[in-house]
């Protein structure tokens, strides 16, 4: 499997995310959408290679609004876990 070590600077690891084992664990969320969320898949379905770039997406937008370098951070930024549980619960 893909080096989960984490990038120096905080933002999402891609080539995790992009790695054949990474891509066959967001096909089984991918079946499950299309199977359990018909209504609100069925006009645009989506891939495994979508769900990863939005995974990507929200940890590179995570670190860019509350990371150690963002300028003005609202609050602490939220452990990646949780971030992403939370929202992929949301849409799940």
């Amino acid at each position: 499997m893909a080096s989960l070590g984490p990038k120096k600077d905080g933002g999402p690891n891609v080539e995790f995310f992009q790695a054949p084992e990474s891509l066959a664990q967001f096909d089984q969320i991918r079946v499950w959408l299309q199977k359990n969320c018909k209504k609100h898949v069925q006009t645009d379905p989506p891939t495994k290679e979508g769900l990863a770039q939005l995974v990507i997406q929200l940890i590179q937008y995570q670190e860019n609004k509350l990371g150690k370098n963002a300028s003005d951070p609202p609050f602490l930024r939220l452990p990646t876990l949780f971030y992403l549980c939370q929202i992929l619960s949301r849409f799940l």
